[in-house]
């Protein structure tokens, strides 16, 4: 969902909360950033003085079960294809 609203990669939000430039956590194989940790970073990218007022909640759904946390989802790793005719 976060990736959505940003218009860009999961792995690109995955890579942000392991640099720590993002707070997350994990629950499992899912990393989940609370609400309040995404509008922080875009008030902090943003250009307006008004951020917070302007940033609440846009684009997001807010879920009963999963309460101001936004999820993302483990990406299983990916294992490099063999050629043909190669013994490694």
């Amino acid at each position: 969902m976060l990736a959505e609203r940003w218009q860009c990669s999961a792995e690109t939000v995955r890579m942000m909360v392991k640099r720590g430039e993002l707070r997350g956590f994990r629950v499992g194989r899912m990393i989940r950033i609370p609400l309040a940790a995404v509008e922080e970073h875009e008030c902090q990218t943003s250009a307006s003085d008004a951020c917070e007022a302007d940033s609440a909640s846009t684009g997001t759904t807010r879920r009963p079960e999963n309460g101001d946390v936004i999820s993302l989802r483990h990406a299983p790793e990916r294992k490099p294809k063999r050629k043909a005719g190669t013994d490694t």
